[in-house]
């Protein structure tokens, strides 16, 4: 391998575990913050963080996280075009918010909101979901399909597992996705904050996995 292939190596690796830290980090530092700066102790789901302080960390971390996907190459043309879309999804969360959910710690302080007496600062309202299904769909094929494909005949010890990591993190996506659909099936007012973390740290996982940010191979890395 010449210098220029290592560094190509090192720079798709890179690319791959920014992804997975980004998203790894995203439902702490919105979760922590809004608790830190406005005691909210949990929100409904991930995105009903737009509707608090954390707003710009949320919308500006699925921006990138979404650039970075959208920038994830393989060797197959289809798994591009994935991956573009995925980005572009990613971005379009973040972008297109849900409904106004308020959490009860603002309501408590500005009792107000809840009969729309106060301006309300959001964005297109309509779409937020759409662009949520298209993401978690896409998502979970690259992970538990693709992330293992381009598998070498004689594959290392190292890649084998790190297939095996790809289809555990896909599976658990998909009991992600189920409880949430499950949850919202029973009451729309159900929280879904933990099952969607459990999908996103997933998610996450797998792609610090593709970036080998653990089980490195010890020879050629691929």
């Amino acid at each position: 391998m010449t210098a220029q292939d290592k560094e190509l190596v090192v720079s798709y690796l890179t690319l791959r575990q920014m992804i997975g830290w980004v998203a790894i980090l995203m439902p702490a530092a919105i979760r922590i913050g809004a608790f830190h700066f406005e005691h909210i102790h949990s929100t409904n789901s991930i995105s009903a963080y737009y509707y608090t302080g954390m707003r710009d960390v949320f919308v500006s971390t699925l921006v990138l996280a979404g650039a970075l996907i959208a920038c994830y190459r393989t060797p197959a043309r289809s798994d591009n075009v994935v991956a573009i879309i995925a980005g572009l999804a990613a971005i379009g969360i973040g972008l297109f918010p849900m409904s106004p959910v308020y959490a009860q710690e603002i309501l408590d302080q500005f009792p107000s909101m809840t009969e729309r007496l106060c301006y309300e600062s959001h964005g297109i309202l309509g779409y937020h979901f759409y662009f949520v299904a298209v993401f978690f769909a896409l998502a979970f094929y690259l992970v538990y399909f693709r992330f293992s494909a381009f598998t070498p005949r004689e594959p290392t010890r190292e890649k084998v597992l790190r297939n095996r990591v790809y289809k555990i993190c896909g599976a658990v996506m998909l009991v992600g996705f189920v409880a949430i659909g499950v949850l919202h099936f029973l009451s729309k007012d159900a929280s879904i904050f933990w099952p969607e973390s459990l999908a996103v740290i997933a998610f996450s996982a797998a792609w610090l996995v593709k970036g080998q940010i653990v089980l490195k191979d010890r020879r050629a890395a691929g």
